[in-house]
Parts: structure tokens; sequence; C-alpha cells
């Protein structure tokens, strides 16, 4: 015995070990003949034990492939446990006599008053990594915290021990080094069975339910939520996963918590691996926020689906998603921390696959190609039954928002116009708000859509919608027309005309008006422009217009404006010739003009606005006759009605969608006076390419910053000098700025309630009243004119 303490003493100073690993030969371990393995997964622990002939003792050996402190004992739990505690101290292996009721270092029999009933008969630990011990007790031992060894099937038992060769005496074990059997307790000699019933079916819940939660459900909500925005049942099934996440993360979580809240305390928590530590603190950071991110969500969704007006609801779809990114990441890294803790490369595999296919929808979802989810759509038959475009009434006056409410009751479905078709939004999700739908309801939404124009309700920015927006909402047209769409285009392959078209263009010309507005001419090999087409044709008709060379820049809508080419400007000069000398009686020396019906160049007027990926601020640096997208025309839904009197009502650019009416009234004006002084005969001489007469009495407000920016002057101007020989003047022009005009008078203040007053001779008649220009003065003129009781009001 001297000898084996020396060797130690003499391996404990030059190893710096503290374990000094003994087997006395003199002690007794020999295993009692019955055998149960009550572990065999990181640790293996086998348990022996054998009665004597009178029941009343019983031998026990225990043997763990672990060198650390290691407890046994009756008992489903430490809440409630019967237990023999064996730990290594100064090179001996000491046991003593414990009981538990709650998760706590066990204190022992004596310390409570109880008494020490086990005898240890033998012990080793060795250089193998293995130790030992047998011991015997009473199967009755009279102690209160002693529970009874009897011979019978389903005796419960649970084990622990350290987590390394340091933890020699009892301290916390951490997971995993604990567990639970049922042990057929019956000696009968041999090996007898066993049910473990240890921690795994806790642990394992806990590890896939989490798993599956967050590894993959989480994902699967994020697609729903963030991919399918426009679906209306996208926010139900992005909710009911999310609660089922956090609901089914908490519950396994408590479960298994159950077995050891303690490792909530800082005298152990501090204790644990770092991974382990990291894995709690993320889980209950997570928990607060997955609460929080819940209750969040339900109240959104509220404000979400309801019709309400509430501008906040625009906002805060960005904080739940930002906060919902910081709940989902946490998420990811607390399955992370869990794998790592768990080792388990297959299930790492499953999430870096999971994560590769997120990204990979992510790529598809910014580029436009993901698939669009939408509800089924059957709204066709309903539109056209419930002839929600009358025939013979003006399409916006029957839908502007003025007139909505009185039309609320009798559609019950919501619906826009885009791409010249009815959309039925009743099934949609806007993101912003379904109350959006309520402004929109009714309107050509495209200048919306293209982050062009706010929506004048909300003090709001203009927002550019990503090409998946666009497909979205696509997905939502019934096939009911707003009207025909015009056959503008001619092709010179097929040598037929074409309706709308989506085709690229190349810019061959641009002729400065101002240092910031310009005409733009594109020019197609293969389609041509067609001439045909009046003022009535292509009032309230545009284009969209993207680069075919840089896909960062916005795309825009742009009003068609025909009566700006170059042959109709030209025309217009020759003409004005020609009838002042018919007018004088001055013969005619040269052709009669004729308008032709085909144009090489398709015009649009863009002014230059400085913006982050603009548009307009791209063409106007465009240098090198760049490649275009231009798609159209859309959006040719105005119908005037003969004999009525318009209000133009116009602010800057906003005068471009009325040249084309008014090019129209010019020549209707030219038409009526010829054929007033000089008859029919004479009238018809001249082909002033009006096919359909209609008679309109048109008062025009325009405000301009300076006399440069009243484009299409030869028009309007030449509109007024014909006044004087008119039977019945047609057109009044009021224009505010701080300049002189001999044609027309010049307001130096912006139009006010007294500036209708004094140049609208009936406040009272049946006027429609057209608004264009920018978005504050589109709001304030509205409400002027809704204030001094006007409600046909049409807003551009």
């Amino acid at each position: 015995m001297l000898r084996i303490l020396v060797l130690g003493l003499i391996q404990d100073i030059i190893l710096g070990s503290k374990i000094f690993y003994y087997q006395d030969p003199g002690n007794d371990i020999s295993k009692p003949r019955t055998h149960a393995k009550i572990s065999n997964s990181n640790t293996i622990i086998d348990f022996y034990f054998e009665f004597s002939e009178d029941q009343k003792e019983v031998t026990m050996m225990v043997e763990i492939d672990k060198i650390s402190y290691f407890s046994l004992g009756l008992g489903k739990s430490m809440g409630d446990a019967d237990l023999w505690v064996f730990e290594i101290s100064k090179n001996v292996i000491t046991g003593s006599d414990s009981h538990c009721s709650k998760h706590q270092v066990p204190p022992t029999d004596v310390s409570s008053g109880g008494t020490d009933d086990i005898e240890i008969l033998g012990y080793y630990y060795n250089e193998n990594g293995k130790s030992g011990v047998k011991f015997k007790r009473k199967s009755i031992t009279g102690d209160k915290y002693d529970k009874e060894l009897a011979q019978k099937k389903g005796v419960d038992f649970i084990w622990a021990h350290g987590k390394n060769d340091q933890s020699l005496m009892v301290s916390n074990h951490g997971k995993g080094n604990y567990g639970y059997v049922k042990i057929d307790l019956i000696d009968k000699g041999g090996d007898i069975d066993v049910i473990i019933e240890n921690d795994s079916k806790y642990y394992q819940l806990h590890k896939w339910t989490n798993f599956i939660c967050w590894g993959v459900a989480s994902d699967l909500a994020i697609i729903v939520g963030r991919y399918f925005k426009t679906w209306g049942y996208r926010t139900y099934l992005h909710g009911f996963l999310f609660i089922l996440i956090i609901g089914s993360s908490l519950t396994t979580a408590i479960f298994m918590l159950s077995n050891d809240w303690e490792i909530l305390e800082w005298k152990h928590f501090k204790e644990e691996p770092a991974k382990n530590k990291f894995h709690i603190v993320f889980f209950i950071t997570l928990s607060l926020l997955m609460i929080a991110q819940c209750i969040g969500g339900i109240m959104y969704n509220m404000m979400l689906t309801s019709h309400k007006i509430n501008k906040q609801v625009s906002i805060k779809p960005s904080i739940h998603a930002i906060a919902g990114s910081v709940v989902y990441a946490i998420g990811k890294l607390q399955i992370i921390a869990g794998l790592f803790m768990d080792n388990d490369i297959r299930f790492m595999l499953i999430l870096g696959a999971v994560l590769t296919i997120r990204f990979i929808l992510e790529v598809l979802y910014q580029r436009g190609t993901l698939m669009v989810m939408t509800n089924s759509n059957s709204s066709s038959s309903y539109f056209k039954k419930r002839k929600v475009l009358p025939d013979k009434e003006p399409l916006l006056l029957n839908i502007n928002q003025s007139s909505f409410e009185e039309k609320e009751e009798e559609f019950d479905k919501l619906w826009c116009i885009y791409h010249n078709q009815i959309i039925d939004i009743s099934q949609m999700i806007h993101p912003g708000g379904n109350y959006i739908w309520k402004l929109i309801q009714g309107q050509d939404i495209t200048k919306y859509v293209l982050g062009a124009y706010p929506l004048p309700q909300l003090k709001l920015k203009p927002y550019a919608h990503s090409v998946y927006a666009l497909k979205a909402l696509s997905k939502y047209k019934t096939g009911v027309q707003v009207n025909q769409d015009l056959e503008l285009f001619y092709d010179k392959t097929t040598q037929r005309p074409i309706k709308k078209l989506k085709a690229i263009w190349t810019l061959t010309s641009v002729n400065p008006f101002t240092a910031l507005i310009a005409k733009f001419e594109f020019t197609n090999p293969q389609f041509q422009v067609k001439h045909v087409f009046n003022g009535l044709d292509t009032f309230g008709a545009y284009f969209i217009i993207k680069s075919d060379d840089d896909n960062e820049i916005h795309q825009r809508q742009y009003t068609m404006v025909l009566s700006m080419t170059n042959q109709r400007v030209k025309y217009r000069k020759d003409i004005l010739e020609l009838y002042k000398k018919i007018l004088n009686l001055q013969p005619i020396q040269k052709e009669i003009p004729k308008l032709e019906e085909i144009e090489d160049q398709l015009p649009l007027i863009i002014k230059k606005y400085e913006a982050k990926n603009g548009f307009s601020n791209f063409i106007h640096e465009d240098n090198k006759q760049g490649q275009y997208i231009i798609e159209g025309p859309f959006g040719n839904s105005i119908k005037l009605e003969n004999n009525t009197n318009l209000v133009f009502i116009a602010g800057g650019t906003g005068l471009f969608p009325f040249l084309d009416l008014l090019d129209y009234q010019l020549r209707v004006s030219y038409n009526h006076i010829l054929k007033m002084k000089l008859g029919q005969e004479a009238a018809n001489l001249i082909d002033l390419g009006v096919k359909e007469i209609k008679r309109f009495t048109i008062t025009m407000f325009l405000a301009v910053n300076s006399i440069d920016d009243l484009i299409g002057r030869d028009i309007y101007f030449a509109l007024l000098s014909l006044q004087q020989y008119l039977d019945s003047p047609n057109f009044k022009l009021i224009v505010k700025g701080d300049f002189k005009l001999k044609e027309c008078p010049v307001v130096g203040t912006q139009f006010t309630q007294q500036t209708f007053m004094n140049h609208i001779t009936d406040m009272q008649d049946q006027s429609t009243y057209f608004i264009c220009g920018p978005p504050k003065m589109n709001i304030e003129v509205e409400q002027i004119l809704k204030e001094m009781g006007i409600m046909k009001i049409i807003v551009l």
C-alpha cells in the first residue's frame, strides 16, 4: 500500500494530475450476479445487484466509464429521490446516503436528521477512464429519507455523473449527464430488462420541435409573408405558422427546464460551457421577442385588413419586418447553438440546405421571376354582369373620389384600373394596409404603382413597386377592358395595324424646350406611329417607359402627346397660314396641307427631376442614343360628351395631357369658322383629320414658372386667336406667372376660389373639372373646388 501511495505522489508531482489511478487489491469488487445496463449512450453505466437469502439486504455495484463523481438512486426525478452519491477525494471513493426534494446538491440523510445506511465494500478507478464502487444496504432501513428496496418489476432509478475528470465532487452535472430508467429489480442472475426513461424523450422532443420550427417552418412563414404579399390568406398563414412555432418552442423548452430549473440560477449557469450559455441566453431573449412580436403581428394584421384609413399601418410593416428579422436571426442562431451542443452534422446539413433555398428564392424574388401566389379569380363575370363600366357615361365621373361614396353601396367589390383592365382587388392584401384599396377605388393606378406620384390623401413619399408587385397585380386582372385599345402603331413587316405594343425603341433626337424640359423622339425599325387619331381618342392615354440598358433605373409613365410630333407641328403652322389666306381671300399658291397618316417618330415630353435612379434624370443625361422599352398606350378611359363645359386646371408639365385635346379643339374651330364664313363646301377643302366633331367650351387655368414653360403655345395661342371669329367662344386661358402675355390674362397668385369665380361665368353649371399638376397642387385645388360645391372633379 505504501508503495502505491509513493508512486501516486510522484505521478501527481511530475504530471500535475489530481487523480491517482487506484485499485486496492484488498477491496471487494467482485460483481453481484444480476446485471442491468442503465445507460449505453454517451456514458456507459452498468448496475449489478444481489439480494440476500432473507431479502433483508441488497448488495449493489455501479460501474461507469468516467472518472468523476456519480450517483444512483430510487425515484423518478430530483423532486423526490433516495440517492447514493459517490465522490473521489484524496484518491478515495467515498459514499453518502442522501436524498433530494428539489434540484440542488442533495443533502445527506445524516445532515437532515436521518441515518447513513450504505456500506462501501470496495471501489476502483484506473487509467482506462473507468471507475466503480460496490456497496450494500438494508432493504428497509427505517430511515424516513430512504425508499424500500424490494424485488419487483418497473422500479424507478435515476442516475447522474460529473461533466469531466475535474468534477470529482458533487457539482452541476450539466445536460446529457443524467438519466431516468425503469429496472425489473428481480434477482434472477444474468441480464435483466431495463427501460431507459432518461431525459432523451424531452430532449428529443425539444430538439426535433425546435429544428422543425426554427430550422424549417420559420423559413416557410417568412416565404409566405415576404414573397406572397398580395395573397389574401398570406397574413393568416404567416401568423398561424409563427404562433405554432412560438407555442411549440416555449412548450418544449418548459418541458426541458422542468427537469433542470436550477440551470437558470447564476451559480449553476456560470458553470455551464460557453455554447450552453449562448444557447440559454438566446432562448430567453428569443422567448421575450417572440411573445412581443406575436402580439404586435396580431395588432398589425387587424390594422392591415381594415378599410379604415390609418396612415401608421404604412410605417408599422417595416417595424414588424425589422423586429421579425431580429427574431428570425436569433432563432437561427439558437438552433445553430443547439446543434453544436448536440454535434448533429445531419441537422446542420439540412439547415444549410434550407438557408440555400431561401437565398435562391430571394434572388428569384428580386429578379421578379418568382411565382406569384394569388386567390382564384373569377370576377370577370361579376364585373360584366354588374355593368361597372356604363357605355353612355364617362367612366371616371362614376369612379373618381368625389362620387365614390354614392357608388359604394352599388358595388360590393373593390377594383381599380391597370393596363386598361379592371383589377379585382377585393381579395388582395395590400402590404401597406387595405385602406389603400379604398383610396384608389376605380382609379387608374399606374402613376402610383410606378412611383411617379404619391397617393394625394397620404403624406407619404412616392413608392416605385417591385417587378414582383407588378406581376402580382396582373394576376388579378378580370379580363374586362375599360375601352378598346387604340390601333396606334403600324407594323411595317406585316403591314398591319398594331394595338398595344411593348417594344424596344431607340432615342434618336432631343429637342429642348427649356433647361429642364425636352421632347424626346424614339424610332423603331419595325413600327411606325399612326396619325389618324385626334385628341378625343388619346385624352388620358400614356406610355410606360424604362431603360433597356440599365435595370437599376426606375420605369415611368409619360403622357401621349401626338400633337407634338414634327409632322403635327408643321401641319399646324401650314394650316394657320392657309386659314389666314382663305379668310382674307388671298390666292392659294401652295398645295393644301395634308396630314400624313404615318409618323416614324414617337414623341414624349419629359421634365428632368434630380433623383437617385430616376428615369427623367437618366434620359436627360443620355448622350449615346440609348435603347428604351416602351409599352402602351394605356389609360385611354376618359370619354367626353358632346356640348359639355370643361375646366382644365394644370400646373407645369400637367399641361401635357390636355395638349392633344386642345389640338382637336383647334381643328374643330378651323372647320367651324370656315363652314360659317364660306360654307360646307369650302370647309371640306381642308382635311383637318377630324372624323367625329364634338363641341366643347374649355376654360383652362395654367400655372407655370416662366414663359418658356408654355409648351405647345402654338396650339392654345392659335386657339385664342380664333375666338373673335366664332359665333360662340369655345376657349379661355388664364395663366399664373410673374410675366405678361398679350394673348391672355396673367395672375400673379396661386389659384383660389376668387380666381375661379372671376373667370368662370357660372360655377353651378354642369362643367367637368380636370386637375393635373404636382401632387400638392392637385390636393389643394381639389379641396378648393369641393368647398365651392363642385363635385364633378377628375384628378389625372
